[in-house]
């Protein structure tokens, strides 16, 4: 499989059947948007995919329930950091669920791992790449190491001309990075410096070391996370293992609204469990899928819609053939087949989703002219294999003569034609197309 690294801006083949992935999940200090849900959505086909080619996939997806914003919303709320960060966090599984996304084995917290990351930010201090100020914080020192900015692709010098210059004198440079902050706000811990609470960059580059290794196959997130926070993340392992946190790093885009990244500071996002009250999961991850997953994408009404139009009339065009089958005393197999070999050589180029989809809505050609063949041998077939890509792409097909209601209608419509009946069997026919199952 072919992925695109943004370090170093070129294809990347994955050689290595054992493949190890980190992807920076959420502050659980409100419920996620529809442009967190994005990179969620994209890794979750990545893995998906790659376990389909019989790679073996060790998948980590950590989440920052200890936090500034956090303690800022438990004041707001009246609760305790933990009632907050508990309370977002069982939200965000929810939304998991709704969304079709594979259990994840390895999601680790933060609150669960400080000891650790005591000890990690300590040895940062022995490789001398990081200080501790006579305040009791402790910073990472990133002149310390020789490729700080490879990820954001600046220099040292480029870099400090753009930082915001700080009262404070207690770094040594503007851009070091706080990896243990001196403080008995909100929730805290005892350390060898002082009380306080780790930084974020210094979270994730534990959970990389401890539950993968020394580098993960792919490190990945929101394209806003590049700089500073994976690049944090990169340089301290820079420092104690002398090399990158990842050999591949994918950055995916975000999604936007008049043209302009949806964030929770804009007051411009739509959250995806108020998204989920009139919509699938199945309409929100298909209408991911309309551009390659580094690219902006733009949410309007009008193309979510047509989105969601475009994935109704496929299984509208799944449904005639199930009851068709059904309406002709033909035997329904429930197998799932194979993907088709240029469905899988599309998602084999770097997870190329509008090509995925353009095959899909191919296959759903042939799979009508079937039906109106009355090929139902080739029509079962064909059905298998696109059953099977939807299972790659998390889209959840559900044969409605399952549902009894429908079931029963169906019965009566086959009794009016047999009977024909046929001014009955237009109105039953009408109630189906009403109910949008064909």
């Amino acid at each position: 499989m072919i992925i695109y690294d943004s370090l170093s801006n070129k294809r990347y083949e994955l050689i290595s059947k054992s493949v190890s992935i980190y992807n920076c999940g959420p502050t659980v200090y409100n419920d996620i948007h529809i442009g967190n849900a994005r990179p969620l959505i994209t890794f979750d086909v990545l893995i998906r995919f790659l376990r389909a080619l019989r790679f073996n996939v060790i998948y980590v997806h950590n989440i920052t329930d200890i936090d500034d914003k956090i303690i800022d919303q438990a004041k707001i709320l009246k609760e305790t950091e933990m009632e907050v960060a508990n309370y977002f966090y069982h939200h965000y599984l929810d939304v998991n669920k709704a969304l079709n996304i594979l259990p994840i084995e390895k999601m680790p917290k933060v609150s669960e791992n400080i000891p650790g990351m005591i000890e990690y930010i300590q040895k940062l201090i022995d490789a001398k790449a990081a200080y501790v100020t006579n305040e009791g914080d402790v910073y990472f020192d990133v002149k310390s190491i020789p490729i700080y900015g490879i990820l954001s692709h600046q220099n040292l010098d480029q870099l400090q001309e753009g930082v915001r210059k700080e009262l404070t004198t207690n770094k040594k440079s503007p851009l070091d990075f706080v990896l243990w902050k001196k403080t008995e706000n909100g929730l805290n811990w005892k350390s060898p410096w002082s009380t306080g609470r780790p930084g974020w960059h210094t979270e994730c580059a534990l959970f990389v070391n401890k539950y993968i290794g020394n580098h993960a196959t792919i490190h990945g997130g929101g394209i806003d996370l590049k700089f500073p926070h994976h690049e944090n993340e990169n340089a301290q392992n820079y420092a104690l293992f002398k090399r990158n946190i990842a050999d591949i790093w994918m950055h995916v885009g975000h999604v936007n609204v008049n043209h302009e990244k949806m964030a929770k500071s804009l007051g411009n996002f739509i959250l995806v469990k108020d998204l989920l009250l009139q919509h699938s999961g199945n309409d929100i991850r298909w209408f991911m899928y309309q551009a390659r997953y580094q690219i902006p994408l733009e949410f309007t009404k009008a193309t979510f819609e047509q989105s969601c139009n475009e994935l109704l009339k496929i299984f509208q065009q799944i449904n005639q053939g199930y009851i068709q089958l059904y309406l002709h005393n033909i035997k329904i197999l429930k197998s799932i087949g194979v993907m088709d070999q240029t469905f899988i050589k599309t998602l084999n180029d770097d997870l190329d989703f509008p090509n995925a989809k353009a095959i899909i809505a191919s296959q759903i050609k042939s799979l009508a002219s079937y039906i109106r063949g009355r090929k139902f041998d080739k029509f079962q077939k064909l059905l298998s294999t696109i059953k099977a890509e939807f299972n790659i792409l998390g889209i959840v097909y559900v044969n409605p003569l399952e549902c009894p209601q429908i079931k029963s209608l169906v019965d009566e419509w086959q009794k009016a034609l047999k009977e024909k009946n046929y001014i009955l069997s237009d109105k039953y026919r009408q109630q189906l197309i009403d109910k949008k199952v064909i």
